[in-house]
């Protein structure tokens, strides 16, 4: 079940009491038509790529060419370099980072940079935080 951090209460946490704990990810190897599968889902607009803990990238709605063979590797338009922030950080360092962005989500990965440890996901409306 999804429910809401309001942003006012995030402010005084980290992004590891925000953010989305066990977000969904597709396999390294996956294909982009698996990713395209994802998308059909509107709420999804990040495809997190992992290899097992490790994080191997992302797509975005608009990283993914429409005319991407379905059957090539979802690798090929995941980006490794992306904003992170750890579980550690504190949301008042996170949000102005969110607000740069286009699509308000941030990778977060453990101290080593690399174990995914969540995602940390505004809500459409910009006053709060998804949660499960």
């Amino acid at each position: 079940m999804s429910k809401t951090v309001a942003l006012a209460d995030a402010l005084e946490m980290t992004v590891g009491e925000v953010m989305i704990r066990a977000p969904k990810t597709l396999p390294a190897d996956a294909r982009v038509s698996d990713v395209r599968e994802a998308f059909e889902r509107p709420t999804v607009r990040s495809a997190l790529l992992a290899d097992g803990p490790r994080f191997a990238g992302v797509i975005e709605r608009d990283g993914l060419p429409a005319d991407a063979p379905g059957d090539a590797p979802a690798g090929t338009y995941a980006r490794m370099e992306t904003v992170t922030v750890t579980p550690e950080t504190p949301m008042r360092e996170a949000i102005p980072l969110l607000d740069a962005r286009e699509e308000p989500r941030l990778v977060v990965l453990d101290e080593d940079g690399v174990t995914l440890r969540g995602l940390l996901c505004g809500n459409t409306t910009a006053t709060g935080f998804c949660v499960r």
